[in-house]
C-alpha cells in the first residue's frame, strides 16, 4: 500500500512541475544560486547592520583612507584658487569678518571704514614704523597681525581686552543723524 501512496503522490508533483514549465516558472524552488545573491539576500533581511558593518569596515580600511587623502591633495589646490577668488574671504569691505569701524586719530581727524586689517594695511602711514611691522602666527600663516591692528582693534566696544584709548587712537561712536524736533 506504501508503494501506491507514493506513486499517487510523484504524479501529483510531476502534474505540478509540468503546469509550471508550461507557464514559464521554475519547476524547483528557488535557492540562491551564488554568493552574491546570498548576500543580496541577508542585505535585504538585515539592513541596519548591513549599514553598520560597512560603515566600520571603512573606517578601518586603509585603503579607503589612502584614497580619501589622496582626493584632499588633488582638490585642495582647486578649493584654495576658489577661496582666492571669493571676496568674502579676500581683503575687502566683504570679508565674513570685516565689521564697521570708527576711530578717532591723535590729532582729532575722524575715520570711518570696513575691515581693520585691509584699512591698516592702506593706511600705514599714519602710524608708526615699528607699530606696522607685520607678524604671522606660528602654525597659521593666514593670521598676519601687527601692533596698530591690535592696539586698534582693542578700542572696540565688547573687545574682552578693551582699551579706551591706544597711542593717542579713539573708539568713536557712529554719528547718528539728528532727528527733527517736534514743534
Amino acid at each position: 500500500m506504501h508503494g501506491l501512496d507514493l506513486t499517487l503522490l510523484g504524479l501529483v508533483v510531476s502534474r505540478i512541475a509540468d503546469e509550471k514549465l508550461a507557464r514559464g516558472d521554475s519547476p524547483l524552488p528557488s535557492t540562491p544560486s551564488s554568493p552574491i545573491s546570498r548576500l543580496q539576500e541577508w542585505r535585504a533581511a538585515h539592513p541596519v547592520e548591513f549599514q553598520n558593518r560597512r560603515t566600520e569596515g571603512m573606517r578601518n580600511s586603509q585603503a579607503v583612507r589612502e584614497n580619501l587623502q589622496r582626493l584632499h591633495r588633488e582638490k585642495k589646490a582647486e578649493w584654495k584658487a576658489s577661496a582666492r577668488r571669493n571676496p568674502k574671504l579676500c581683503a575687502t569691505e566683504q570679508h565674513i569678518a570685516a565689521k564697521e569701524w570708527t576711530v578717532v586719530s591723535p590729532v582729532g581727524i575722524r575715520y570711518t571704514f570696513r575691515n581693520l586689517k585691509k584699512w591698516v594695511r592702506e593706511n600705514e602711514n599714519l602710524f608708526d614704523a615699528a607699530d606696522v611691522e607685520w607678524k604671522s602666527s606660528m602654525g597659521r600663516p593666514n593670521q598676519e597681525w601687527c601692533k596698530a591692528f591690535q592696539g586698534i582693534a582693542r578700542l572696540r566696544p565688547g573687545n574682552s581686552k578693551l582699551l579706551a584709548e591706544w597711542q593717542g587712537w579713539r573708539w568713536a561712536p557712529a554719528v547718528q543723524a539728528a532727528l527733527p524736533m517736534a514743534a
